[in-house]
């Protein structure tokens, strides 16, 4: 336990409060700064320390207390500043300074202080500990019936041939057991756990394949039963959500139902024509390119696009070609070319009016 240290500012979480807010805060946390997931960044590792080293002092109710009187955090409900104002003056009687030394004032003065922080202590204290005692009684049943685990959730980016085809993917997961050597407890013989580090919990990385079902949406949340945290005192698991992104192809855009792309052609396929390879939603498909096409040119492949959910018709699949001449032209190449221009006169500008 250090002074110098905010623990609560480390977790991002108020002084005042619940075990609750403390989990959930440290699960987050650790979650994204978990060495598994960021191997070989230093940084990440003693956040992840840092983290854990918070969360074992406010989890624990009496290290609690002692860091937040060390830190002056010292407030409850039962118990408010009036309240401590009017008890350090009960507590201060000082006598009418008589014959003493300026030393011996002094140290009275001291003893006095001393003895006031010690009273305040005392009934903080006392006040603390009877607080836990009234919940205790309530909590006692709950803690000892089973409890489900608490439900986690993770983010999976998927291509739109994914999102409509469907597809198994690899997910990595972090969630939080029980610990098994001190069995949640935190302590093993009068000493915190050296296995949690005093947590009572340990948090485990798991890989799963999961099935992503076919015309899945944007911001679609899946349901894995049973693959959250662990349940209490033979509790059921919670679960897993995995909240979809479908990633934006750099040569699909979309306009409702129907898909746009732009693929290139060489010279040679747009003057004589021919069958080209183009990519769709679900793969490769053949489309011919008929002779003479010009750059620009639109080419629509019906029922390529994407499917309707309720009438399940599909849209189409509009390709726009682009003519590009290869780089880096050879010497015959360019003899070609050459040829090619004296054998056919052809000013593509010829038709451009210029006003005066």
């Amino acid at each position: 336990m250090r002074k110098d240290k905010d623990y609560y500012k480390i977790l991002g979480i108020a002084y005042n409060c619940d075990k609750k807010e403390i989990k959930k805060a440290y699960r987050e946390l650790a979650k994204k700064f978990h060495p598994d997931i960021n191997p070989g960044n230093k940084l990440y590792e003693d956040k992840f320390k840092e983290l854990g080293e918070a969360y074992s002092i406010l989890i624990d109710d009496k290290k609690r207390l002692q860091y937040d009187i060390l830190k002056g955090f010292i407030t409850t409900k039962e118990q408010t500043p009036e309240q401590t104002k009017n008890q350090a003056s009960k507590a201060y009687s000082p006598k009418k300074p008589g014959a003493e030394s300026s030393a011996e004032k002094n140290k009275k003065s001291e003893i006095n202080f001393d003895n006031i922080f010690k009273e305040f202590t005392k009934n903080f204290t006392k006040n603390f500990e009877n607080t836990k005692s009234d919940k205790k009684s309530s909590n006692e049943a709950k803690k000892q019936s089973p409890q489900k685990g608490e439900d986690i959730s993770s983010e999976v980016n998927i291509t739109v041939t994914e999102a409509f085809n469907g597809a198994i993917r690899k997910v990595n997961i972090l969630r939080v057991d029980t610990c098994p050597k001190c069995k949640g407890k935190r302590i093993i013989n009068d000493s915190s756990c050296n296995n949690c580090n005093g947590r009572g919990e340990i948090s485990s990385h798991k890989q799963l394949n999961v099935k992503i079902p076919s015309n899945v949406k944007e911001n679609s949340k899946i349901k894995i039963a049973g693959e959250g945290n662990k349940g209490l005192n033979g509790g059921e698991n919670g679960d897993l959500y995995l909240l979809i992104h479908i990633i934006k192809n750099s040569y699909f855009s979309f306009d409702g139902l129907h898909v746009h792309c732009e693929i290139p052609i060489t010279p040679s396929e747009a003057a004589l024509g021919g069958e080209i390879q183009v990519p769709s939603i679900e793969g490769f498909v053949n489309m011919k390119i008929p002779p003479e096409t010009r750059s620009g040119q639109k080419f629509k492949l019906s029922g390529e696009g994407l499917p309707d959910g309720n009438s399940g018709k599909r849209g189409d699949q509009i390709v726009t070609v682009k003519i590009e001449l290869p780089s880096n032209l050879t010497e015959r190449e360019k003899e070609l070319y050459k040829e090619l221009s004296r054998e056919r006169k052809f000013n593509p500008r010829e038709h451009i009016i210029f006003e005066k």
